[in-house]
């Protein structure tokens, strides 16, 4: 759809700092210009960027980008696109298989039983600091091509760039957890380490999920922004 591709361009900018925090972005008419849509299609765009923090509009002065506090724990942004040029990621794959779906991960994807899937765990370490643990799950089907190696990378990237898909959004359920002796060992801490757990519904347009992730983070900390 051509209002998804707008949004991604626009929140692309402002992830990547080419819209700044607190900048005005541009009006209507030159932004329709600019992408080469109608109006009523670059409001769609608008509305979906607003919906997910990225942007708010002031009565009668226009439409600003928010900082990144405000969108990064509320919407798709993955660790990849959050951090800076002088950040270093790295992302050390600890298992990858393809498995069958059990009745569970079926009814989940919408498959049948026993079709497979990827599943991969791997723990994101963020300047030599390990900061993350992820267990995914995504659709052979959907993926046919997708490697151990990728990873490596942003998975998210990949579905985007490479599989050529749009992703819709995220659903998230965030909830407390306490460590096991091997997680805590992985990330450096203490076992029972109290910690956020994030289970993320990765949805392609047309309400397909694409990906299945539990994602344990080191901290335990959440920041929520309610816009006025």
């Amino acid at each position: 759809m051509k209002y998804v591709e707008v949004y991604q361009a626009i929140k692309a900018d402002i992830v990547s700092g080419q819209f700044p925090a607190w900048s005005q972005l541009e009006g209507e008419h030159a932004l329709s210009n600019k992408f080469g849509v109608s109006r009523p299609t670059l409001r769609k765009a608008i509305e979906k960027l607003k919906q997910e923090s990225f942007v708010h509009s002031r009565q009668g002065s226009g439409m600003f980008v928010n900082p990144p506090e405000f969108y990064q724990d509320n919407n798709l942004t993955s660790i990849s696109e959050r951090i800076n040029k002088d950040t270093d990621l790295k992302n050390i794959v600890l298992e990858f298989a393809s498995v069958d779906a059990d009745e569970k991960l079926a009814d989940k994807f919408k498959i049948a039983v026993g079709e497979r899937l990827h599943h991969f765990k791997r723990m994101r370490i963020i300047n030599g600091e390990p900061a993350i643990l992820e267990e995914t799950w995504m659709p052979h089907s959907l993926f046919p091509l997708f490697t151990e190696a990728h990873c490596e990378q942003s998975v998210l990237t990949y579905i985007e760039q490479q599989a050529g898909y749009n992703i819709s959004h995220d659903a998230k359920t965030i909830s407390a957890k306490s460590l096991n002796e091997k997680e805590a060992f992985l990330l450096r801490v203490e076992a029972n380490h109290l910690c956020l757990s994030i289970q993320h519904n990765v949805y392609l347009l047309h309400s397909v999920l694409a990906q299945y992730t539990i994602e344990t983070l080191v901290s335990n900390n959440l920041t929520t922004v309610s816009i006025r």
